[in-house]
């Protein structure tokens, strides 16, 4: 029955009763011929080369017949996908939200360190503005007083907080000198801040010379010549707060710019080009952040002071105030004033003959 059938079948598409006999009674069918080559069908067969070509391009090329009704039945009943795509589909939105929950969790990573950078350049900065507000009132001092050995000692507390102020300043890695920012602080902030009287030209400092009979307006009193003034800067602010100039904001109104819509659906390839734009755009991974907070100078670059003691007596078995405080100050942060204190805490024992820090005290 299956050779008749294919016989029969053989005959429909065009091919002569000998080719397609002899095909039907080699057992062959119709989808065993759409696997086959000519070269097998003359090899195989015993099929002539131009027959063998003939029939392999009839059998791919398929029915010629009824091509209006099957073209119909395609487009109104169009193929279902097979389970297999259904899974494949899957698998993608499986993959495609654990690329997201992963993206979630690097910028989250990465706002947590960038935020502990931030901390430690911020105590850096603090403390920076802490000595150097202390090296300004030094420095005054310095200038006004009279005495040579009260300088001295003002010239040795300067080092020290100079040491400190370097140490910072090389920390936030700051264009400039510590020194640069002393004299802008010391000689220009000044002139900036203060306020001189029109009429006797003296400078004071609007802390100090509030007129306090007049406490409900912004107005200065000279204690020189006792006459009520109001600053320049005072009338301005006046001016744009009765004249209605200033910025206002409507809640209700549209953006400037036109905004986006949503995106309908986002394939693997769009996520993956939106990490690479958002690790672009942070222009570092959260473990490159990671490890550049760890190796800098700020969040891992200072010393315990136990370590640095350690390291010190194992190098020359002392240390020395003169020789080793440069050091003490930049490698563990530490204040200077605080060098003796630390190596008592230490549990060190000092030579007041040779000036020197040791483990073991001294007997002789």
């Amino acid at each position: 029955m299956a050779k008749k059938d294919t016989y029969l079948a053989l005959l429909r598409r065009g091919i002569d009763d000998t080719t397609a006999q002899q095909l039907a009674d080699a057992g062959l069918k119709i989808g065993d011929l759409k696997k086959i080559d000519k070269d097998m069908l003359v090899e195989n067969y015993a099929l002539k080369p131009d027959i063998a070509e003939g029939v392999i391009s009839i059998i791919t090329a398929g029915h010629t017949s009824h091509g209006k009704e099957r073209f119909l039945a395609k487009v109104l009943a169009p193929e279902r996908k097979s389970g297999e795509s259904k899974i494949e589909e899957m698998k993608f939105k499986r993959k495609q939200k654990d690329v997201l929950t992963e993206l979630a969790e690097e910028k989250e990573r990465l706002k947590i360190v960038q935020v502990e950078a931030f901390r430690a350049k911020k105590l850096v900065m603090n403390r920076l503005g802490k000595t150097v507000e202390l090296i300004v009132k030094l420095e005054n001092n310095l200038y006004d007083e009279g005495k040579d050995d009260q300088k001295v000692k003002i010239r040795d507390q300067l080092e020290t907080r100079g040491l400190e102020a370097a140490r910072d300043h090389e920390m936030l890695e700051l264009e400039g000198t510590p020194q640069d920012i002393v004299d802008f602080r010391r000689k220009f902030v000044p002139a900036l801040i203060f306020h001189a009287c029109p009429n006797c030209g003296d400078e004071m400092d609007p802390r100090q010379a509030r007129d306090k009979d007049r406490s409900e307006e912004w107005v200065f009193i000279c204690w020189e010549c006792e006459e009520s003034f109001t600053p320049e800067l005072a009338v301005i602010v006046e001016d744009k707060l009765m004249n209605g100039s200033r910025i206002t904001i409507d809640e209700n109104m549209a953006p400037r710019n036109p905004v986006p819509p949503k995106p309908a659906s986002m394939d693997l390839s769009s996520v993956n080009d939106m990490i690479r734009r958002d690790l672009e755009q942070t222009g570092a991974t959260a473990d490159q952040m990671s490890r550049v907070v760890e190796e800098s100078a700020i969040g891992g670059g200072l010393m315990e002071i136990n370590d640095w003691i350690d390291q010190t007596l194992a190098a020359k078995d002392y240390i020395q105030a003169q020789e080793d405080r440069e050091d003490f100050i930049l490698r563990t942060g530490a204040g200077a004033t605080k060098f003796n204190k630390w190596m008592k805490k230490a549990g060190l024992f000092f030579n007041k003959q040779t000036g020197r820090w040791t483990r073991h005290k001294d007997m002789r």
